[in-house]
């Protein structure tokens, strides 16, 4: 469980990556720790894939221009779908290439309404959502440098085949 010394250093270090030329907005974390309750999970990579993408590129207004790949029904879909671009296997631009990067380049010069950002999104925790009386569940990978202060503050080792994954939730009221 996060107290509240430990979720405000991860809110600090989440907000140094606002001001990056792409920033990267990290509402995934943020949400859960707006919640009543905060737990940190170490996991190795067995541990399950998440049920949906945890990185978009999005623009100003709210349009998704590109997602990570999480299951082969969604991978499915964007090899379908002409407009899509695959940069690597698991991430898809959804509009076209060349308009995204005329974009990104013409913000640098000017004020852009269409500024873009890579958010990682609350993601849901089936586990959590399953338990009684809890609600409002949601999960987020945070920043690799608060990954490391979460780790070594319950005293785990720097190992790169551990990673943290916050969960929030909140305890339905009668």
């Amino acid at each position: 469980m996060l107290n509240d010394e430990v979720r405000k250093k991860i809110l600090e270090i989440e907000m140094e990556k606002t001001g990056e030329v792409i920033p990267v907005i990290n509402y995934g974390v943020h949400e859960c720790l707006n919640r009543d309750y905060t737990v940190a999970i170490i996991k190795t990579a067995t541990f399950r894939p998440p049920p949906t993408p945890t990185v978009q590129l999005v623009d100003n207004k709210g349009n998704i221009l590109g997602e990570e790949i999480v299951n082969p029904e969604q991978k499915h879909k964007h090899e379908a779908n002409k407009n899509s671009t695959f940069v690597t296997p698991d991430f898809v631009l959804t509009h076209d290439p060349k308009e995204i990067e005329e974009n990104l380049k013409s913000e640098r010069l000017e004020a852009n309404p269409t500024k873009q950002a890579f958010l990682l999104p609350p993601v849901p925790f089936v586990e959590v959502e399953e338990l009684e009386d809890t609600c409002d569940v949601v999960s987020s990978s945070p920043d690799p440098l608060a990954d490391v202060y979460i780790k070594e503050y319950f005293d785990f080792e720097d190992d790169p085949k551990l990673a943290s994954i916050l969960v929030g939730f909140n305890v339905k009221k009668d």
